[in-house]
């Protein structure tokens, strides 16, 4: 029988990228979360992305006046 828990809490189970993303959602939003990791410290295999990680039409690029949107990504994406 599975346990219901409170809206506001939850527990995340990874603290790669995602992970740590979406226990960051949650304390926004004003919850409490718990973040589980098999290692000693967190990062997951985002760690390993030393030629950084990927986005479109985001908050910095606006700051800086560079055009960009979804569309463009997904174009330069596919041309590999």
């Amino acid at each position: 029988m599975a346990t219901v828990f409170p809206a506001d809490q939850a527990i995340v189970v990874g603290g790669g990228l995602a992970g740590m993303s979406a226990a960051n959602t949650v304390l926004e939003n004003g919850g409490k979360v718990v973040l589980l990791d098999k290692s000693s410290f967190c990062g997951g295999n985002s760690t390993k992305a030393t030629s950084g990680i990927n986005g479109a039409a985001t908050k910095t690029q606006k700051v800086k006046g560079i055009q960009d949107s979804v569309d463009l990504f997904t174009s330069d994406t596919l041309k590999g």
